[in-house]
């Protein structure tokens, strides 16, 4: 089965417009005429997720599709800011106090200062309650944000001279 992903939308947007209703597969015909083909693609969108589809499979072993209806995801996919999936599929990144412990740390080794200062720090940062790490995060955060022009030359750098 191949049906162009333009058909796929087309039959998507059908059943949107039909919605909350199935429709039957004579109210389809005009965008994939072949049963078989509307079947299969049916399928493959109901496999997907996008579709709900009643699909009647004979002794013989064909398939036949009886009715479809576009489904929440599926209307979430012709959103063009992708609808409540979006929302309730929100990423949270979390960080454990220890490990930005570690980067502050990496870091602060790094730094061009005396191995004296370099030591109090350490043992300031080692010493510090979560809260207070939590605080020096979000600091470093606005201070990340604030030189974000240099941060975007930077990358902007990096990728030109690695085309060169």
């Amino acid at each position: 089965m191949k049906v162009e992903r333009s058909v796929q939308k087309a039959l998507l947007e059908r059943l949107n417009e039909a919605k909350p209703n199935a429709v039957n597969p004579s109210e389809l015909k005009d965008l994939i005429d072949d049963m078989k083909q509307l079947t299969a693609c049916c399928l493959y969108l109901h496999e997907h997720g996008l579709v709900r589809a009643t699909i009647s499979k004979f002794m013989s072993g064909e398939s036949e599709l009886l009715a479809a209806e576009i489904t929440a995801d599926g209307v979430d996919l012709l959103r063009k800011y992708g609808g409540q999936a979006t929302i309730l599929e929100a990423n949270t990144i979390t960080f454990h106090e220890d490990e930005i412990r570690h980067l502050i740390e990496a870091r602060v080794l790094e730094a061009k200062l005396s191995d004296t200062d370099k030591q109090d720090l350490l043992q300031t940062l080692r010493q510090a309650p979560a809260d207070s790490i939590r605080h020096l995060t979000m600091q470093l955060l606005d201070a990340g944000l604030e030189n974000l022009p240099r941060a975007i030359q930077l990358v902007r750098t990096c990728i030109w001279n690695s085309r060169a």
